[in-house]
């Protein structure tokens, strides 16, 4: 049986947390999985909680977000020592530090195969332009010694080819990220219940904004757009997150009547139960899980047009008057408040356009974000991977590349 060393830089809230801790067990029963996880800092929701159990679990306590030499350098050390303790056959490294640290221990442990999956990238939004080329720069470098990078969207994929260039076209495969949906298709039952939870009235329309409150999830635009959205008399916002941003989230808050912050939720489903649209005000995204988990629940979305975000809607994209596009699963805008808050009252005039995005996006969610599809095709990515792994080196360059999709 292959064994597989899966490494994330912390268990902080997010859709990698939910992969990686869903992964470790799923595929228990085709190869040994061993994670290796760092520290969350402090501010950050821990998601630990997502692992079942702790067998193959292994904490590095100095693996952290922040970059420090020496904190950096020991967890290195650390990270080889346990890859040439356990030998693995795939080392698997999930988010930017794990990635860097990762590949450069699995280098050194002369691991057979190293995967490296993008769920984002850290390349615009994040640091400024200087550290940002420095960044690109260090993903070339490292996706040189990295046998297969996974995007998690076709649109990711075109950037890390094309825009950036740091990755070969042969080299990228396309593995959607994967949810546990069942329980989200049947929320409606319990909506009444969910709804009298939050006293949120039946002819209130509930915009759920849910994520992490950092700048790149743009909450400064968040809060435009409640303000702009105040004349919608239906209108209500949730906001379920928490973060560097929670102390204007809760200045807000207490002066818009419109607007309500529960802060950090281990349990979506009442929440989208008691949803009728998310709402996503990004400068940048992977694949957001707030929205595939609405779409499951039947809620239609306004998203600022970013990223993977272009991955989630269903159908030829409709241009209209007002910088807006419209899906047959939601809308697509720019950065403006207004535009944003336009769409939203669209929905909330017209239920049932409302209803029949809702009932698009719950289709196209399931088909496509199943999370057992997640683990049959990264586990059928590592058996071509190490089956080329033990062609000789002069029979692999005749070999057919695993190319852009795992099932290829």
């Amino acid at each position: 049986m292959k064994k597989v060393v899966r490494i994330i830089g912390r268990m902080n809230g997010g859709g990698p947390a939910r992969q990686v801790a869903y992964l470790h067990h799923a595929l228990r029963n085709s190869c040994e999985t061993v994670l290796l996880i760092g520290t969350v800092d402090e501010g950050e929701q821990d998601m630990r909680y997502l692992l079942k159990d702790t067998t193959g679990v292994i904490e590095i306590p100095s693996m952290s977000r922040s970059v420090k030499a020496l904190s950096d350098l020991i967890s290195l050390i650390k990270i080889t020592r346990i890859l040439l303790r356990e030998k693995p056959d795939i080392v698997h490294t999930h988010t930017a530090k794990a990635g860097v640290l990762g590949r450069v221990a699995a280098r050194i442990a002369r691991v057979p195969v190293t995967v490296h999956t993008y769920h984002g990238n850290v390349f615009q939004g994040y640091f400024s332009e200087r550290a940002s080329r420095l960044i690109v720069a260090i993903e070339r470098a490292l996706n040189r010694i990295t046998t297969r990078v996974v995007a998690v969207s076709e649109t990711q994929a075109e950037e890390l080819i094309a825009k950036f260039n740091v990755a070969r076209h042969d080299q990228v495969v396309i593995v959607r990220n994967g949810f546990d949906l069942k329980g989200l298709a049947a929320c409606s039952e319990l909506r009444q219940a969910a709804r009298r939870k939050w006293n949120f009235r039946d002819e209130d329309f509930v915009v759920v904004w849910a994520g992490r409150l950092a700048a790149i999830k743009n909450v400064p635009l968040l809060l435009e757009v409640a303000h702009k959205s105040a004349h919608i008399a239906s209108a209500k916002f949730l906001v379920v997150g928490d973060g560097p941003f929670r102390t204007d989230i809760e200045a807000l808050s207490g002066s818009l009547p419109n607007f309500r912050f529960i802060g950090w939720q281990n349990d979506m489903l009442p929440i989208w139960a008691a949803a009728d649209m998310a709402l996503l005000t990004s400068r940048n995204e992977g694949t957001p899980t707030s929205l595939i988990e609405a779409s499951a629940a039947g809620k239609p979305f306004v998203s600022t047009e970013v990223g993977g975000v272009l991955d989630l809607v269903k159908g030829p994209l409709k241009e209209s008057s007002d910088s807006c596009k419209q899906a047959a699963n939601g809308f697509l805008c720019s950065a403006n408040p207004e535009v944003l808050a336009g769409c939203i009252e669209k929905l909330a005039t017209s239920p049932a356009l409302a209803e029949q995005m809702g009932t698009e996006g719950r289709g196209f969610a399931f088909a496509n974000y199943d999370q057992g599809r997640l683990a049959f095709e990264l586990n059928d990515l590592y058996e071509k991977l190490l089956k080329r792994a033990r062609i000789p080196a002069q029979a692999q360059s005749l070999a057919n590349p695993v190319g852009r999709s795992a099932n290829n």
